[in-house]
C-alpha cells in the first residue's frame, strides 16, 4: 500500500476542516460564525509519510513544519481549563496577535472610546485577556477540527475505495506466493 497516494486526500480534508463555520459567536452562542481567523494554520497544515519508531510508514499531519501538538493548533483542537488564577496564558503571543490583528479594536474602559494600537495600550490589554483565560479558561464549542478530520477521512469514498483495492491486490500478492 502507497501512503503517498492518500497523503494528499487527508491533507485537502482537514484543511477543509479548518474552514468550516463550527464556531459559535453572540451573547446566547446559537448562530456560526463565517470566520476562519487568518487562515495561516490551514494554509501551513501539510500531511507527510514518515516511518515511526518501528519502521512502520504513517502519515504525519503537521503544521508550521511541526507536529500538531508542537504548536497552537493543540489549544483549537483541546478546551484550555482555568488554572484558577494560579497562571497566565502567553502574554507576548497574546500581544503579537493583538498587534497584527486589524479588525481588533482597544477600548477605553471608562469612556469606551476607542484607543490607539500602541505599545502601552496592547501590553495592558493583553494581560487582561491573559488574565482571563487563566482564571476562566475556554472553550472549543461545538467541536474542534481534529473529531472533524477524524469523521471526514473515515468516511472518505476516495480512501475506502484505495483501501479495498491495496487490500485485495495485498491478498492476491500473497496467495500467488505460496
Amino acid at each position: 500500500m502507497n501512503l503517498e497516494e492518500i497523503a494528499p486526500i487527508i491533507e485537502d480534508i482537514v484543511k477543509q476542516s479548518l474552514s468550516e463555520k463550527v464556531y459559535l459567536y453572540g451573547r446566547f452562542q446559537k448562530s456560526l460564525t463565517s470566520r476562519v481567523a487568518s487562515g495561516r494554520l490551514r494554509d501551513s497544515i501539510k500531511a507527510v509519510v514518515k516511518q515511526d519508531r518501528s519502521g512502520i510508514q504513517v502519515i504525519q499531519v503537521m503544521a508550521f513544519g511541526q507536529p500538531l501538538s508542537n504548536t497552537y493548533a493543540y489549544w483549537l483542537a483541546n478546551d484550555r481549563k482555568p488554572n484558577g488564577g494560579g497562571g497566565y496564558a502567553n502574554i507576548g503571543a497574546i500581544e503579537k496577535w493583538i498587534g497584527e490583528k486589524k479588525s481588533f479594536k482597544i477600548r477605553d474602559y471608562k469612556t469606551g472610546k476607542f484607543l490607539p494600537k500602541n505599545e502601552k495600550n496592547i501590553k495592558s490589554t493583553a494581560f487582561v485577556v491573559a488574565r482571563s483565560i487563566g482564571r476562566f479558561g475556554y472553550q472549543n464549542i461545538p467541536k474542534n477540527f481534529v473529531t472533524i478530520s477524524y469523521d471526514k477521512i473515515l468516511n472518505n469514498d476516495q480512501i475506502v475505495n484505495y483501501l479495498e483495492t491495496s487490500s485485495y491486490d495485498d491478498l492476491l500478492n500473497i496467495i500467488e506466493g505460496l
